[in-house]
């Protein structure tokens, strides 16, 4: 495969793509072409990690242009046979980005030499497990599947998880009466700086209505169920309407922060969407997914 893009080997390349996911003429040809132009002046330094899971296996290369190293994944996706096919253009499984998203964060191969793993204490302490999808979209793949080690507590009965779950129901708390009573600026300094700077600007343009209803929004969500994913903490909600969630993570000081982001993020697949969050809803949460 890269001997294909280095000699600019169309035919080759395609050849080497996944027969049902990397062939579509118009993203392959444009992929293609973007390939060729980068491989021109980037150099291949070496193929130091890859990982296997879901039926992908992704190979992250060593690249370097001029006096810069960086890392960029090669995914391959299983296909019939047993073979892996070549996805010439970027998966949207979310495996697969949790992957990605660690690989490249202060933990991961991209920043230290001693990567962080899952341990086997890790999964000992987990008290819930789930497999985040059912498959990479292939047809037919053998292989490991992944699964999230998580641990968890219901609010009622929160084991060894009382200390945190005390911490966050107070922060709850006190976000509800900041809101209701002391103003928006008091109220935001229990956000992160992103959050606080959003909600603020929305506020200020916001009329009474709006207003009132987004103090609704938040003054109703009951939290009933927490997972510690340090150092994020995913805090599950209930109100009239639907299950909700919450992030926070810890500040200076030890100091819990309202952390719900602007945008998208990997962590919203997993907690707000999918298996995960279909668990919340029964009436014993995630027993569905519980360790015995």
């Amino acid at each position: 495969m890269i001997a294909a893009i280095k000699q600019k080997d169309r035919a080759a390349l395609y050849q080497q793509s996944h027969p049902t996911l990397g062939r579509d003429p118009k993203r392959f040809d444009d992929q293609a072409k973007a390939f060729f132009q980068q491989f021109e002046v980037l150099e291949l330094v070496a193929m130091p990690r890859a990982y296997e899971f879901d039926g992908l296996a992704v190979f992250f290369a060593k690249i370097r242009f001029k006096q810069q190293t960086f890392f960029a994944p090669f995914i391959f996706a299983s296909e019939d046979d047993g073979s892996f096919g070549f996805l010439p253009y970027r998966t949207d499984t979310v495996t697969y980005q949790l992957v990605d998203d660690w690989f490249n964060s202060m933990w991961g191969p991209a920043a230290t030499a001693n990567p962080a793993y899952c341990t086997g204490e890790d999964i000992k302490r987990a008290t819930h497990r789930v497999s985040p999808v059912p498959s990479s979209g292939t047809a037919n793949w053998a292989g490991p599947r992944s699964s999230v080690f998580l641990v968890g507590a219901s609010l009622d009965t929160p084991g060894r998880l009382t200390t945190l779950v005390s911490r966050v129901t107070a922060t709850i708390k006190d976000l509800k009466s900041a809101l209701a009573g002391r103003g928006i600026d008091d109220f935001a300094e229990r956000l992160t700086p992103e959050g606080a700077r959003r909600v603020k600007e929305w506020f200020a343009t916001a009329d009474q209505t709006e207003r009132r209803r987004y103090q609704a929004a938040i003054t109703e969500q009951q939290p009933f169920f927490l997972f510690d994913a340090s150092p994020l903490v995913v805090v599950y909600t209930k109100s009239p309407v639907v299950v909700q969630v919450m992030y926070f993570t810890f500040k200076a000081g030890n100091r819990l922060l309202w952390t719900n982001s602007s945008y998208i993020t990997v962590a919203d697949r997993v907690f707000k969407r999918g298996p995960l969050y279909d668990a919340a809803a029964p009436d014993q949460p995630f027993s569905s997914i519980a360790l015995k």
